[in-house]
């Protein structure tokens, strides 16, 4: 079988393979950062999806972050370029690397076993140590680790001051509409009790206006010294004439004294 592989040259083609799905992994995984951090810049109207899922998610919690860079980790790793998640996609790549060297091992050793010659076993050593050198190269130069920490820099300082701060008013200008709201809700009802009450008020005072005018009467009466003396007199007069030992007792029948008296008594 390992004959037949070698003389077939499918450990060369199946490292070429793995090559160039290491290059894809690459390319996607490198897309997927630069575009993130194009977003940066235009965050209020952001082209890419990821982007605007994380703003979406942001917009839900609607409170401060704690830990802003533990968040947006765990929204990278949540990322996909081309229906694949960007740590399967980093994955890929560093796996693609150790299946060309562990093809490169297998290759070699078989051609030394079967002694294909010195040209064949360099052509595998060869090809393997490119494709799995230029993996490693690609992925140095494309810097993974530098491009995620300007995106968690960029979106940590992005979530700690400005959405903060927006948030932050946000929050004022709710609290000062449910206070204006309230204090609205309150004056009307103040309002409608205010008027019940002024309502009340005059109904009371014109009542006590009403009953209250035989007694004004009759105090505009007292507060003349003279008038008071002579209603006091009166009232002395009438009580003698009622009185049973009067001397006018004798010039009224029993019926009539008896209604006179009841008469007097009931003005006095």
């Amino acid at each position: 079988m390992l004959k037949f592989c070698v003389k077939q040259n499918v450990f060369l083609y199946a490292m070429i393979a793995a090559g160039i799905a290491g290059v894809w992994c690459l390319f996607w995984n490198n897309r997927f950062y630069v575009r993130a951090i194009r977003d940066l810049g235009r965050l209020k109207e952001p082209k890419v999806k990821w982007t605007r899922l994380v703003l979406e998610t942001c917009q839900k919690k609607a409170h401060p972050f704690v830990n802003a860079g533990a968040f947006m980790r765990s929204q990278i790793a949540q990322g996909r370029s081309a229906g694949i998640s960007i740590p399967t996609l980093l994955r890929g790549s560093q796996n693609m690397i150790f299946t060309i060297l562990a093809l490169t091992v297998v290759s070699v050793w078989a051609v030394y076993r079967y002694r294909y010659g010195e040209n064949e076993l360099m052509r595998y050593l060869g090809t393997g140590i490119v494709l799995a050198g230029g993996l490693v190269f690609f992925r140095l130069c494309l810097d993974f680790g530098g491009k995620e920490d300007i995106l968690l820099n960029g979106w940590t300082d992005y979530l700690e001051n400005e959405f903060a701060v927006k948030q932050s008013t946000v929050r004022e200008q709710q609290t000062e509409r449910q206070s204006a709201n309230a204090v609205s809700a309150w004056a009307e009802a103040r309002a409608d009790t205010g008027k019940e009450a002024r309502g009340a008020s005059a109904e009371t005072k014109l009542q006590a206006g009403e009953g209250s005018e035989p007694a004004r009467d009759r105090n505009e009466l007292f507060t003349d010294p003279e008038k008071e003396a002579r209603i006091s007199k009166v009232r002395e007069g009438i009580r003698q004439t009622a009185a049973a030992e009067s001397r006018f007792a004798g010039m009224l029948t029993p019926e009539e004294e008896k209604l006179m008296r009841e008469i007097i008594s009931e003005y006095v």
